[in-house]
């Protein structure tokens, strides 16, 4: 029984959605490093939209999602780095920044990446194409759209269903909208405190779609 307790969290988190982008369209300096860890979970208007989408089995979204990325600027416009969620899996990605807000109405970017997720013994691919305005030096918000080939785990709603029967992929698409927060760095006292807070609605594009809330404290 105390086992079974203690391993309960990890099963959880392992049964999470995997929709959050939580990137504006900015990329990094040369050199320049960048962290983030977010969480986020998915919301229903009400509970008959979940029980519309088990009824007409598609399963639901239910788990909250945990996960982070390292990023790295390689040019003025390339990123390079790590992504991974326990919803994805864990893999590489890239930005490349296409418009830039001093030029253009708004800056754009196209992130592309790709995970394996180890349970699910597969691979998920992603992309998505954001666009941002900054509101002052401080903060910024962001939108755009994401396509993602992921396991389906809507369907560990029914009770037939366990984790290690998930290894179906599907693919998803969904739009977002979130805002970026940062702060002075300048700050010694609170130097240990994360620099920045994202946090992002997205909508997806399916039938009974739940509205994924989520946060992100970046370095």
């Amino acid at each position: 029984m105390v086992r079974s307790l203690s391993i309960l969290p990890l099963i959880i988190l392992l049964q999470g959605c995997f929709f959050g982008t939580f990137q504006t369209a900015e990329s990094l300096k040369p050199g320049e490093v960048n962290a983030g860890w977010y969480g986020n979970l998915p919301l229903y208007f009400d509970s008959s939209l979940k029980e519309k989408s088990k009824n007409s089995n598609l399963g639901a979204f239910i788990y909250p999602n945990v996960g982070g990325y390292l990023m790295y600027g390689a040019s003025p416009s390339l990123d390079f780095g790590m992504r991974g969620s326990v919803g994805e899996g864990l893999g590489p990605f890239a930005k490349v920044k296409v418009l830039d807000e001093k030029t253009s109405l708004v800056s754009a970017a196209i992130i592309a990446g790709m995970a394996y997720h180890p349970v699910a013994e597969g691979i998920s691919l992603r992309g998505d194409v954001v666009f941002s305005k900054n509101l002052s030096m401080y903060s910024s918000i962001y939108w755009g759209w994401t396509i993602l080939r992921a396991p389906d785990y809507r369907m560990l709603v029914y009770k037939d269903v366990d984790l290690g029967d998930i290894k179906t992929f599907r693919e998803f698409s969904a739009v977002f909208i979130g805002v970026d927060l940062k702060r002075k760095r300048e700050s010694a006292y609170f130097k240990k405190i994360p620099f920045g807070l994202t946090m992002e609605f997205t909508i997806p594009l399916t039938r009974y779609p739940a509205i994924f809330w989520g946060f992100q404290f970046t370095r």
